[in-house]
C-alpha cells in the first residue's frame, strides 16, 4: 500500500469557508462542502493507519479509517454504513465537532508532518450524499425483545441512545419537553454552524427505527419517574444541561442584562424564521457578550446577524485560556466580533432599571486555583467604563436539575444526578447519562456517554451484567477491522 500523500489538505485549512462579508449578514452555513472530486482527492490521503487513532479519538468511535478507504474508491454507500454504525447524527457532528480539538483529526498521524486529513469535510459530504441523491435503508436490528424503554430527553444523547436500543431490539419511546427534539442541537446551535434541515432529517431517520418521540411533554409534571417505570422495563434519564450559573454582579438585574443561553434558545427554538417575523430582543447597537466559550461566541455572532451592531466580547482569562474552538474564534474575529482579555464586568450601570454601561476590571492571572488554571484577578485601580445598550452572559451552565429535584434522585456537583459505573441511578430501574451527569459537554461526547448508558440498560434488560460489552472493545478494536476486509456480516452490535 503506497504512503506517497501530500501533507496538506486538499482546499484552504481547516476548511473552505463562505465571506464573512457576506455570511455575517445572514445566518447562511459557514462551511463550503467539498466537490466529489475534492472529497475523494482527501481521503486518498489517509494512511489507513493499523492502529486507527482517529476511531479512538472519537467519543461514538466512528469508524474514520473505514470511511476514508471506501471514499478513496468512490464507494459512498459503503462509507455511509461505517460510519451510520455507530453515528446516528452523522451530519450534525461532521458539523459541531471541533474535529482539531482533542478528536479525531488532533489525533491524526498526518499531523504529525502536515496536515491531519479532513474527517470532518468528508464525513459532512458522505452525510450530503445520502440526504440528497442516495437514501440508505435504516441500521439492522435486532428481532423485538418485547421489552420496552422510555428515555427522558430527545437532545444528542437520548437520541444516540434511542437509536442503539432499538438496534438491539427494544422498543423506544423517547419524552421531550420542548415542541421540536433536537435539544442544544435544535435551539442552542446557529443555523450557520449547523442547518437545521440536516438535524431534522437525521431526526427523522431514528424515527424511521421505530423510535417514537412524544414532545410537548415533560417529565415531573406532566407525567412522574414512577408512572413511567410503570409502563416501561427501564427509564433512562438524558435531559442535557440547563441550569445556568447565576451571578451576583451589581445591576445584573438591570433591564438590557440577559442571559445568552436563553437568548439563542428564543431565537432557533421555533426556527429561525418564525423569531425574525417577531423579534424579542432589541439589542441596540453597542453588545457586550460575557464568556469565554463556544455559547458566547455563538451568541456574539448570532447578535451581530441580528442587530447588525458592534459585538464585543469579553472575557477574563486570556485568549490562549478560552475553553472555545479556535477556529470558531477565528470566525467571529472574520464576521468582525471584537475581543477584550483579561476584562470581567464589576458592576452593570445604568438609571431608571436601564442598563446604559459596564464597569470593567482589568485582571491578571495569578495563581493556579483547583483545576489547575490560573485564577484571574482584579488589578486594584485600573476599572475602565464601556457603553453599551445590551449585555449577554454566557459563563457556564450545568445539568438540567429539575427532574432530579422533583423525583429525589441522588444528586453532586451542580445537581448532577449520581450514576454508578453501570449509568444506573439511585432509583432502581432508572439510569442516566450524558450532560446531565457531568454539565455542558460536546455533542458527540453527549452522544457518546448515551450509547454507553444504552448499552448498560441493554445488559440490564437481557439479564448481561456479568457480560458487559464495551462499546470501545466492539467498534474500535473489532468493527473497524471486519468492515475494512469487506465483511458486511457483522449486523447490529452484539447482545
Amino acid at each position: 500500500m503506497s504512503t506517497q500523500v501530500d501533507p496538506k489538505r486538499v482546499g484552504p485549512f481547516p476548511f473552505p469557508k463562505s465571506d464573512p462579508e457576506k455570511r455575517k449578514n445572514d445566518f447562511s452555513e459557514v462551511k463550503i462542502p467539498y466537490t466529489r472530486l475534492e472529497v475523494i482527492e482527501e481521503a486518498k490521503r489517509c494512511l489507513l493507519c493499523g492502529t486507527p487513532v482517529c476511531i479512538d479519538a472519537c467519543p461514538v468511535q466512528m469508524d474514520v479509517r473505514g470511511m476514508c478507504e471506501a471514499v478513496a474508491r468512490k464507494d459512498f454507500k459503503t462509507a455511509f454504513g461505517r460510519i451510520r454504525n455507530t453515528n446516528a447524527l452523522l451530519g450534525v457532528t461532521a458539523r459541531c465537532c471541533p474535529q482539531l480539538v482533542g478528536l479525531c483529526e488532533d489525533a491524526c498521524v498526518m499531523r504529525w508532518g502536515g496536515q491531519p486529513i479532513s474527517i470532518g469535510m468528508i464525513q459532512g459530504f458522505v452525510s450530503d450524499w445520502e440526504q440528497k441523491e442516495a437514501r440508505q435503508p435504516d441500521p439492522e436490528r435486532s428481532k423485538d425483545t418485547g421489552k420496552e424503554v422510555s428515555i427522558v430527553g430527545a437532545g444528542p444523547a437520548g437520541l444516540a441512545a434511542a437509536s442503539l436500543l432499538r438496534r438491539y431490539g427494544h422498543s423506544v419511546t423517547i419524552y421531550e419537553e420542548s415542541n421540536s427534539p433536537g435539544g442544544t442541537a435544535w435551539y442552542g446551535i446557529p443555523d450557520y454552524h449547523l442547518p437545521k434541515d440536516v438535524l431534522l432529517y437525521e431526526i427523522e431517520r431514528i424515527k424511521d427505527q421505530k423510535v417514537e418521540i412524544r414532545t410537548g411533554v415533560k417529565v415531573g409534571r406532566d407525567i412522574s419517574l414512577s408512572q413511567l417505570l410503570s409502563e416501561s422495563d427501564a427509564v433512562l434519564i438524558t435531559t442535557g444541561p440547563k441550569d445556568v450559573v447565576k451571578l451576583d454582579t451589581p445591576g445584573v438585574d438591570l433591564k438590557g442584562v440577559y442571559d445568552g443561553y436563553h437568548f439563542l434558545e428564543e431565537v432557533f427554538v421555533n426556527g429561525l424564521t418564525s423569531y425574525l417575523k417577531n423579534p424579542k430582543y432589541d439589542l441596540g447597537k453597542e453588545i457586550i457578550v460575557v464568556g469565554g466559550g463556544d455559547t458566547a461566541l455563538d451568541a456574539a455572532r448570532t447578535a451581530k446577524r441580528l442587530s447588525k451592531g458592534n459585538v464585543t466580547l469579553v472575557y477574563r482569562r486570556t485568549e490562549n485560556e478560552m475553553p472555545s474552538d479556535p477556529i470558531m474564534v477565528e470566525e467571529a474575529r472574520e464576521e468582525g466580533i471584537e475581543f477584550k482579555f483579561l476584562t470581567d464586568p464589576k458592576s452593570y450601570d445604568g438609571s431608571r432599571g436601564r442598563l446604559a454601561s459596564v464597569t470593567m476590571n482589568t485582571m491578571k492571572l495569578g495563581s493556579p486555583d483547583g483545576t489547575g488554571r490560573k485564577k484571574p484577578e482584579p488589578m486594584p485601580g485600573q476599572e475602565f467604563v464601556i457603553k453599551c445598550n445590551s449585555v449577554l452572559l454566557a459563563v457556564g451552565r450545568g445539568p438540567n436539575s429539575f427532574l432530579q429535584k422533583k423525583e429525589g434522585l441522588k444528586m453532586g456537583k451542580k445537581n448532577s444526578i449520581v450514576i454508578d459505573d453501570h449509568h444506573r441511578t439511585s432509583m432502581p430501574g432508572v439510569f442516566a447519562g450524558g450532560d446531565v451527569t457531568t454539565g455542558e459537554t460536546l455533542v458527540v461526547s453527549a452522544m457518546g456517554s448515551g450509547r454507553d448508558a444504552a448499552q448498560r440498560v441493554h445488559e440490564y434488560l437481557m439479564n448481561l451484567d456479568s457480560k458487559h460489552v464495551s462499546l470501545y472493545e466492539k467498534y474500535y478494536l473489532q468493527g473497524s477491522i471486519e468492515f475494512l476486509k469487506g465483511s458486511e456480516e457483522s449486523g447490529p452490535p452484539p447482545p
